[in-house]
């Protein structure tokens, strides 16, 4: 038996957001979400808010973040923030229609009123000068059941994505 329960698979085209609901249950204590073929009117970021328990979307300035931002066309660089609004850098949005990114998250706790929501991420893109790659951590300082998240683009329009989620259950 597989250690992960696809528990939601949603394809979008364009859109401005998409807003993944009713995903996280008390179930399972980590989830590993896929973004497939994400396609963009423009090259930027993708960001990334919880949803919580009553359907709205976690706005306070609760997320703290770092990421690894690797291009092979320019230096590397770590933006980070904390008291952010939002988890920025989930993705770089591609607008290489040919070559849709991918980004594959796991998000720890996220259905816990005890505990701060904690993820990592790692993605992958063919930007228009070149190869993007991405690895981040992000903690949502909020004790509060998430049920839920919601992904957007920094400018422009989401022209594809596909964006899965998984329970990751863990054997003792």
């Amino acid at each position: 038996m597989s250690n992960l329960r696809l528990i939601n698979e949603t394809s979008a085209s364009s859109v401005s957001s998409v807003e993944i609901t009713d995903v996280f249950s008390a179930d399972f204590d980590i989830y590993k979400i896929t973004a497939t073929n994400i396609d963009s009117t423009t090259e930027d970021y993708l960001y990334f808010k919880f949803i919580n328990a009553s359907g709205s979307k976690v706005s306070s300035a609760n997320y703290d973040y770092a990421s690894l931002y690797l291009r092979s066309y320019n230096t590397f660089n770590e933006p980070q923030a904390t008291n952010s609004t939002e988890w920025d850098r989930f993705a770089v949005q591609d607008d290489e229609t040919s070559d849709g990114g991918g980004v594959t998250a796991y998000i720890f706790n996220p259905y816990s009123s005890s505990s701060y929501s904690f993820a990592l991420n790692q993605h992958q893109a063919q930007g228009s000068l070149g190869a993007i790659g991405l690895k981040g951590i992000m903690v949502l300082k909020q004790t509060a059941s998430m049920t839920g998240f919601c992904v957007y683009p920094n400018s422009g329009t989401l022209d594809n994505i596909t964006i899965r989620t998984y329970g990751l259950r863990v054997d003792s």
